[in-house]
């Protein structure tokens, strides 16, 4: 068929886009992007590193940043929904915080400061692996 039509008479743009209206093609559509913006995290965290910025000042400006927006849409969204919180969950809630993505970030922070960009992005692609093997020793 002539004139860039495929078969039916739809024309290519249109084929395009109801391609992208599959619900599992915007998954890998939103996989792909994740990755992509990890990576150039990494490009720049690496670049500010190699510039000077310290690995702990960075991780507690992306945090008090991500508290910021956050902050405010949780507590208009779901301010009528939110069971109360008693102190003892809420210490926990901060311990792990504190514990789990912190250090994370700190620690690959750190990493990302003495090698490359490249062994940081693998390293961070592998920790489905190791949660994978770490639930099949600890089951």
């Amino acid at each position: 068929m002539g004139g860039g039509e495929e078969r039916g008479g739809a024309s290519k743009t249109a084929s395009f886009w109801s391609w992208c209206n599959d619900d599992t093609k915007k998954a890998y559509g939103a996989v792909v992007l994740t990755r992509l913006i990890y990576a150039g995290m990494f490009l720049v965290s690496k670049a500010a590193f190699d510039g000077g910025l310290n690995p702990a000042i960075l991780v507690f400006y992306r945090q008090a940043f991500a508290t910021v927006i956050l902050a405010p849409l949780a507590l208009f969204l779901e301010w009528k929904h939110a069971p109360p919180l008693s102190l003892l969950t809420f210490s926990k809630i901060f311990v792990l915080a504190l514990v789990g993505i912190t250090l994370a970030l700190n620690l690959n922070g750190f990493g990302l400061l003495y090698t490359s960009a490249t062994l940081a992005a693998a390293s961070i692609n592998s920790l489905p692996v190791v949660t994978f093997f770490l639930a099949l020793l600890l089951r």
